[in-house]
């Protein structure tokens, strides 16, 4: 054998009992009733292919309450070896993890003629079959696994019907078929399962980022990458009216400068041809996929998928909002610094559309969209001489045309982190009187960027500063924009900073930028103010010294927070 066994096919005659059925009849044999049901207990799966009468197989497993311990039995008087071949491509597995155990030699190389690679084995192997560690398993005492192959048996044979009628087109088939995903969110709790997608799925596994195959390994090395502030994950649950095929999914997205990338895309086969890889790549934005080795489908060329819906999922996490449950939102709008990428994320598997405006480099050059001056600047007008004035700088006029303020629906949310208002220095231009933000150079790379705008900014620009009134001025035009149906979340700031020794220090800069959000929405129904500390649970969730960047389950808390407060306004 070359690979552990996920599915085993099995012969009836002389094989699974003893006799021929058309000869007079069988001797039910007990050990190999007791075999499959272990087997299933052990998560692994029976099939039958067998050159018999349906209905009299059926009535004699099902009088020994053997039947129901199959999945997809191939009982004709066709030839086997393209059945088993139709059978390994309907249960979605590669035919090296499928073992076929027949008394004929010559069914065996026929079969292996069709399915290469597949594994094969004389009826000699039954008594010593579950000492074998090719069928060790894993533990399924419930029979999950058996369940869900069941639903998805029963699902097959309808889509066969449906597609019977409709010429070969599967589409009014899933359209009927009330697929749901829910996306659980809370990786850690589920990190085994999510272990096994990555390491263990194939032809729909896009990315192929295996981890270590010892499990503790593993565990501590994705539990690492999870927990970056630009990463978002999640498990993927499908549901249909057939009934629940379990998390047979994984995403791992990161973020940066507003670029989202998939670094895991994996899903198990039992989902294959329902549309849920390019359902969610959609979902997700479309974000940058480079897809290794060959797979079963193309989710970034496939068409919009619209026979699928998002089911309501509840927070597991220990979140400040436990229990609350994902609606369908109207459309959200975030703008503001790397704080706000992973909420977005969170957001858009929830709400009809997400518009994200975040601060992002162009030409080398930092442009701080994620500071309220911008928005200012955007909300009173720039004219064509204040952005030509600009341009060396970086930016260019469609910095100053946001989509922020540009949807609305029965439920539209907007979020705001001015965060970057900290960096209170501005340069104002000396003949157009616009101010804007302009970030020093932190890196030498940044420093050989900046020696060449330098001699322009000293000598057309003065340095100004950003004070508590201009904020607040700031916020509320911000605010006045706001519909009174909509609502506006403002991020406070954690007010304290690590200092060079390891301890954190209230931070008067921070403190004070609080004050002026909260006295600039103070009296306004339509606005909250959201303190990022309220999410934290302890110091290890902060992910940097400045104290500004988290562990991924703070964003998750903030997104359940919003959602619960959006979908409480909303009735």
């Amino acid at each position: 054998m070359t690979e552990a066994v996920r599915l085993v096919i099995w012969d009836m005659d002389e094989t699974f009992w003893r006799g021929t059925l058309t000869e007079g009849g069988v001797t039910w044999r007990a050990d190999t009733q007791n075999i499959v049901v272990e087997l299933a207990r052990r998560g692994i799966m029976s099939s039958i292919c067998s050159k018999n009468d349906f209905e009299s197989v059926r009535t004699i497993l099902s009088e020994k309450g053997a039947w129901d311990y199959f999945i997809f039995p191939s009982i004709d008087w066709t030839p086997k070896g393209p059945r088993i071949q139709r059978l390994i491509e309907t249960v979605q597995l590669r035919a090296e993890s499928v073992m076929l155990i027949d008394d004929n030699h010559l069914n065996l190389e026929e079969a292996r003629f069709f399915s290469p690679g597949l594994q094969v084995a004389a009826d000699t192997i039954i008594p010593s079959l579950l000492g074998d560690p090719f069928f060790r398993g894993k533990d399924d005492s419930g029979l999950s696994r058996l369940k869900q192959y069941k639903v998805l048996e029963t699902r097959k044979a309808d889509e066969e019907r449906v597609r019977a009628s409709s010429g070969g087109d599967n589409v009014d088939f899933l359209r009927s078929s009330d697929i749901r995903v829910r996306i659980e969110h809370d990786v850690e709790a589920h990190l085994d399962r999510a272990i096994e997608l990555i390491n263990r799925t194939n032809q729909l596994n896009f990315t192929k980022r295996r981890l270590p195959e010892n499990v503790e390994p593993a565990r501590r090395r994705l539990r690492r990458e999870i927990s970056r502030f630009d990463t978002q994950a999640g498990l993927i649950e499908v549901s249909d009216r057939y009934g629940n095929y379990g998390l047979c999914g994984y995403f791992q997205i990161s973020t940066q400068r507003d670029v989202a990338r998939l670094h895991q895309f994996c899903f198990s086969c039992r989902i294959l041809d329902m549309g849920i890889e390019a359902w969610l790549y959609q979902r997700l934005g479309r974000p940058t996929l480079e897809i290794c080795g060959e797979v079963l489908s193309d989710p970034v060329s496939h068409p919009a998928v619209d026979w699928i819906g998002l089911r309501a999922s509840v927070g597991t996490e220990n979140t400040r909002e436990a229990g609350t449950a994902e609606h369908m939102l109207g459309s959200v709008a975030a703008r503001g610094g790397c704080v706000l990428w992973p909420v977005a994320h969170y957001f858009r598997v929830s709400s009809t559309s997400v518009i994200g405006e975040f601060n992002t480099v162009r030409d080398g050059k930092l442009i701080m969209l994620d500071h309220s001056l911008c928005l200012r600047n955007a909300i009173l007008g720039v004219s064509e001489d204040q952005i030509a004035a600009l341009a060396p700088l970086g930016y260019i006029a469609e910095d100053f045309h946001p989509q922020f303020f540009d949807h609305s629906g029965e439920r539209p949310i907007w979020i705001l982190s001015n965060w970057a208002d900290l960096a209170r220095k501005v340069f104002r231009h000396n003949k157009t009187g616009i101010a804007i933000p302009y970030q020093p150079p932190r890196t030498d790379a940044e420093m050989a960027i900046h020696e060449t705008v330098r001699p322009y900014l000293e000598a057309e620009f003065t340095p100004a500063f950003y004070d508590a009134n201009e904020v607040k001025e700031t916020l509320g035009l911000v605010i006045s924009k706001i519909p009174r149906h909509g609502l506006l979340f403002l991020l406070q700031i954690p007010e304290v900073e690590r200092q060079p020794g390891g301890e954190a220090k209230g931070n008067r800069q921070r403190q004070a930028l609080n004050r002026w959000c909260a006295e600039a929405a103070a009296g306004h129904d339509n606005v909250r103010l959201v303190q990022v500390s309220d999410f934290i649970d302890d110091d290890t969730e902060f992910l940097n010294e400045k104290m500004t960047h988290f562990d991924r389950k703070v964003y998750y808390r903030l997104y359940l927070h919003m959602l619960s407060q959006a979908t409480a306004d909303s009735g």
